[in-house]
């Protein structure tokens, strides 16, 4: 039987992976990752994790292969049930979300700009997120927040800690309920992973600033914990400007 908890994560966890696919996050023609590190990625069973995409499937959003494995057939294929959003802070924007009309675009642009402008937007936008994630975080989404600092401290090189870095990123935006603010975290996701980008990164991050990005991560994890929006603010806009002091120092 599911519960009423249970009922609510697989509808959260579909309608992200619906976002995935109208960003551009996962494009057409893509191989969706391993059952397993999805399953991990979002804290579900595989079995119910098997339901998702079974439903994605059905929605013509997904394609399995026998004997190669499951593929996005189109971004623009299927609809997403944005009229049911979290909750009364983001329902118009799934809707927007859901025929890909609003962050297809976004990704499009920020692909073209340049690290500085990157920088100076997420330092103005993602403070302020954070401190909504302070106040309207579940118990559930600290979890999931824990879970991907967990995995990004853990991480052993650079490739491995850049996925789990934008999903500790992901995860706090999501905590915060706003659909276009998700948005936009998902296209920032996609310009990071760009080869211009990584290796812009790669480039910056030492050990040294490695150690620094994970204290930054605790401190701005402890502050959610906390429920101190305050906190949160200050703790993000301290790292992001640490992170772009690191990479345009390099320009």
């Amino acid at each position: 039987m599911t519960t009423n908890g249970q009922s609510a994560r697989l509808q959260t966890v579909t309608e992200e992976l619906r976002s995935q696919i109208a960003t551009g996050g996962w494009p057409a023609g893509r191989q969706v990752p391993p059952e397993r590190a999805l399953a991990e990625q979002f804290g579900l069973a595989r079995n119910t994790l098997r339901r998702v995409l079974k439903l994605l499937e059905e929605e013509g959003l997904l394609e399995r292969h026998v004997g190669r494995g499951t593929f996005v057939r189109s971004p623009n294929e299927g609809k997403s049930n944005g009229s049911n959003g979290h909750n009364g802070h983001n329902g118009h924007g799934a809707a927007l979300l859901a025929n890909g009309s609003m962050s297809g675009d976004l990704t499009t642009k920020l692909r073209g700009a340049s690290p500085a402008d990157l920088m100076e937007v997420r330092i103005i936008i993602e403070p302020q997120m954070a401190a909504l994630a302070a106040s309207r975080a579940t118990a559930e989404d600290i979890a999931q927040i824990e879970l991907a600092l967990k995995h990004s401290i853990a991480a052993k090189g650079l490739a491995e800690f850049e996925h789990w870095d934008a999903q500790l990123h992901l995860t706090i935006f999501r905590a915060a309920k706003n659909a276009i603010l998700l948005a936009w975290c998902e296209a920032i996701n996609v310009v990071r992973n760009e080869p211009d980008w990584y290796r812009l990164k790669k480039r910056s991050v030492t050990p040294e600033v490695r150690n620094s990005y994970d204290r930054d991560h605790t401190e701005i994890v402890a502050s959610l914990k906390e429920r101190d929006p305050e906190a949160a603010r200050k703790m993000l806009f301290k790292h992001l400007s640490r992170v772009r002091d690191s990479l345009l120092a390099l320009g």
